[in-house]
């Protein structure tokens, strides 16, 4: 049988069982693991068999003795006196955070695999009261990661919009984009595209496309990127019910380019034509210009114009939409 002797006069009787981070791990005899702090430890000894406490006694680590193996340096530490009157805390010296290490190590990590996407945030809009009664909002969430080779990029945001108390806005979108590239220009993509518009008297429209794509510039302030492929569209309607399905080929041209040190451009352009249905063509322009306002290029204020053309429309909706918007964007890298 062992018996630990803490500095602070409590001992325990026991076996010990190794050391961790700092602590000295022993087994009580009920069978309980007491992790303590080697600088809170005064000494450790072994009981034998013998009767005799000169023979039987084997002191097997101290401080005072040089001939025996030492503990750790931190345990030669001067110990912190106990108040007078006050019982000696016997789980001071348990290492409470070590249960949690991992989680934080865990929490790091995905923080820190966060922090390389480029995020940007948009928001505007428009409140009227009085003779006029509007109110309009515009917000999308952008989450992009990128290197020389690779791209993934999110996208997810709507507009809303009333007029006198009746809605004439409710559009919502969210894509997803993934270029993959091998130490060359060329890149084979997969996107998802999804939309819902209220005026459109559409309740669901997503397309599916992968194909290849040519990088010819690709840059962190200027990008010009085609892509093309097959692809799928599923389409569900409203008043009147329309459930369709189509082949399409999937053409998209992305542009982003500085026309000034204050003035950037930005635009995409997505053509999804129909295969099977040669009279449906879908056309999806926007076009940006980001007026910058600061010099860390965070803010941003944008005015942009959104056309969505549909040539085989729900009954009673018209082709083209346009939506205009005015918004202010923070960008962080």
């Amino acid at each position: 049988m062992e018996t630990l002797y803490l500095k602070s006069g409590e001992f325990f009787s026991g076996e010990s069982i190794g050391f961790e981070n700092g602590n000295i791990l022993f087994r009580l005899s009920d069978g309980q693991v007491q992790s303590i702090l080697l600088e809170n430890v005064d000494r450790l000894e072994y009981k034998g068999t013998d009767t005799q406490v000169e023979e039987g006694d084997q002191l097997l680590v101290s401080n005072d003795n040089a001939e025996l193996p030492p503990l750790p340096s931190m345990i030669n530490q001067l110990p912190v006196p106990q108040p007078l009157g006050v019982a000696p805390d016997l789980d001071e010296g348990v290492d409470e955070e070590s249960a949690f290490s991992p989680i934080t190590e865990y929490s790091d990590q995905c923080w820190e695999y966060v922090e390389i996407w480029t995020k940007r945030f948009e928001l505007g809009g428009t409140y009227l009261a009085g003779n006029t009664d509007r109110s309009y909002v515009t917000t999308g969430l952008n989450l992009e990661k990128s290197d020389n080779d690779n791209l993934f990029d999110f996208e997810i945001g709507g507009r809303w919009g009333q007029a006198n108390g009746i809605r004439d806005a409710n559009r919502w979108y969210g894509n997803a984009t993934l270029d993959i590239a091998r130490t060359t220009n060329w890149i084979v993509f997969v996107t998802n595209k999804n939309t819902y518009d209220e005026f459109e008297n559409l309740d669901w429209r997503g397309t599916l496309s992968t194909g290849l794509g040519y990088r010819f510039i690709n840059e962190d302030d200027r990008r010009l990127i085609i892509r093309l492929g097959p692809g799928g569209t599923r389409e569900i309607y409203s008043s009147p019910t329309l459930k369709r399905t189509t082949f399409d080929i999937f053409a998209e041209l992305e542009l982003i380019w500085p026309i000034s040190d204050h003035i950037k451009l930005e635009h995409k352009q997505t053509w999804t034509p129909s295969v099977d249905i040669a009279q449906i063509l879908r056309v999806t322009t926007e076009t940006g210009l980001l007026f910058k306002l600061d010099n860390e290029d965070r803010w941003n204020l944008r005015m942009g114009l959104l056309q969505i053309y549909n040539s085989f429309p729900n009954a009673g909706r018209k082709k083209s939409d346009y939506t205009g918007s005015v918004s202010l964007v923070y960008t962080r890298k």
